[in-house]
């Protein structure tokens, strides 16, 4: 049976030491992972430290951890990723965010286009990304990373682009790209430098979105003969990166 895990944000993890719960990691302990006194379970920092525990209840409203040996090493994904991901509607943007943490991104950028489709995107961004931050910090307790990736500000295409790094493979989630079999034998491997992808949102990109991307030295990745959903998308790009050149290989 898999060992539930807990996240304590900024805590300095120690063998030995006690660890008062903050109120809401408390409440996912007791109310959604149904851990009582005694329980056993595990505790990472989000920065790699990781340590088995002991859960301890003292009321509803009070419980602490006590830490012991060291649970794991860091699982840092040999693959360095960066996504940028259109900002889609609701459960869509959650599931494009859970599922590149699962899949181990290590920065998402979420990206407003020129064809998103309500301007509702547009509103309450700093709402949003606290929201964003709970789906990812949720999906790495879940998949067992004990690194969280990094989640970026929204910005246009424009921005993004000019703060990209100079260096790593720059991929584009294109129809019009080239397929998996191709880049197999054709691509160079992308050596110590990050892969970004680009995928676009809901409504796709404008050709002037995707005519910037391909000046910024964007290359084509074509996924299949279908239309996919922007999160279905990004989930089977990044499974395909990762099956050429990362930890699914």
């Amino acid at each position: 049976m898999r060992c539930p895990r807990l996240l304590l944000i900024d805590a300095t993890l120690a063998p030995g030491s006690r660890i008062e719960l903050p109120p809401e990691v408390l409440r996912h302990a007791v109310s959604v992972l149904r851990l009582r006194d005694g329980a056993a379970c595990r505790v990472f920092d989000g920065r790699g430290a990781e340590h088995h525990a002991r859960l301890i209840l003292a009321g509803r409203r009070d419980g602490a951890v006590e830490l012991g040996a060291v649970a794991a090493a860091p699982t840092t994904p040999r693959l360095r990723l960066r996504l940028l991901q259109g900002i889609a509607r609701g459960d869509h943007m959650d599931l494009a965010i859970q599922k590149a943490v699962e899949l181990g991104v290590g920065e998402i950028w979420p990206l407003l286009g020129e064809r998103s489709r309500s301007a509702a995107a547009h509103r309450g961004l700093d709402r949003k990304r606290q929201h964003w931050q709970g789906v990812l910090r949720a999906a790495a307790e879940q998949c067992g990373r004990n690194e969280l990736p990094r989640l970026d500000p929204p910005r246009d295409l424009t921005q993004a682009l000019a703060d990209l790094p100079p260096t790593g493979l720059r991929v584009l989630a294109d129809p019009e790209g080239e397929p998996p079999s191709v880049w197999r034998s054709q691509r160079a491997d992308p050596g110590a430098g990050a892969i970004t992808l680009l995928v676009g949102p809901e409504g796709g990109l404008t050709p002037e979105e995707r005519a910037g991307a391909r000046d910024a030295g964007f290359l084509g990745l074509r996924l299949g003969p279908r239309i996919l959903r922007t999160e279905t998308a990004a989930i089977t790009a990044l499974t395909t990166l990762q099956l050429l050149y990362g930890d699914l290989a």
